[in-house]
């Protein structure tokens, strides 16, 4: 299936992995409601083409993401309350489908991850960053709420109260503090970034896809449901997997 054609994000396919690049250099990627919007476009075609068993976020140039590009900010000037309520919901939607789709997410954060940007790390399953990176929930500081789930993504990362302290003081942090608060899964100087990310996502490739597509949802499903109910999931994904497994036995045999 080829790949969609977007003005804001590029996707290239490297054996097996899916690289969605955010392609605006120039504006240090900063998200521009064309990007906001292709990003649903993206998610969808990465969830379904066959090739692409491992997808791997990242931005062109020197910065992952700025935040939102604050001149777009007057596209939305003459919008009512509810109409812009319509249009975060949608762009929440966007960013909550790299959660749904049942194969690894890696952030690559080759810079700047700000704003949502650092919201996008966050619907990402790991997020490897280079010891260039920042990262930041900047939009108290525009006079602007965190909307794009940084508040119900970020505690569960870093614990409630750091939460707190990023999200109301509205600062910025080095990747070295990302790596110190749990935030980020592991830190690389520049030029090791995209080698180690690589490494993890050959790795993910040569898993069971089932098993771990199922392990991913019943780990986003931790938070929201009781111990029962998880484990009842769990059990049923296990005797998918297991089925699965035991179709790939039988035809190797044959």
């Amino acid at each position: 299936m080829p790949g969609p054609e977007m003005e804001a994000i590029t996707i290239e396919i490297e054996d097996g992995t899916g690289f969605m690049i955010l392609d605006r250099p120039d504006k240090l990627n900063a998200m521009n409601p064309a990007m906001f919007a292709e990003l649903g476009t993206a998610a969808d075609y990465l969830r379904d083409e066959p090739q692409v068993k491992v997808i791997v976020i990242t931005g062109r140039g020197r910065a992952f993401c700025s935040g939102i590009d604050t001149s777009s900010l007057a596209e939305f000037q003459s919008l009512d309350p509810h109409r812009f309520r319509v249009i975060v919901r949608t762009i929440q939607r966007n960013f909550r489908a790299f959660e749904l789709i049942e194969k690894p997410v890696i952030a690559m954060v080759n810079g700047h991850a700000l704003g949502a940007g650092t919201e996008l790390c966050l619907a990402s399953d790991m997020i490897m960053a280079s010891t260039n990176a920042t990262f930041g929930l900047l939009e108290v500081n525009l006079g602007l709420v965190v909307d794009l789930g940084g508040t119900q993504r970020l505690p569960r990362f870093v614990g409630l109260h750091r939460a707190k302290e990023l999200i109301l003081t509205g600062k910025r942090i080095d990747a070295a503090e990302a790596e110190r608060i749990g935030l980020i899964n592991s830190l690389h100087e520049p030029d090791e970034l995209r080698p180690a990310v690589l490494e993890l996502a050959n790795h993910l490739k040569s898993l069971s896809p089932v098993a771990v597509g199922l392990c991913k949802i019943a780990l986003d499903r931790s938070g929201d449901s009781s111990v029962e109910s998880g484990l009842e999931y769990e059990a049923q994904s296990q005797s998918l997997a297991f089925a699965y497994l035991m179709e790939k036995m039988r035809n190797a045999g044959e």
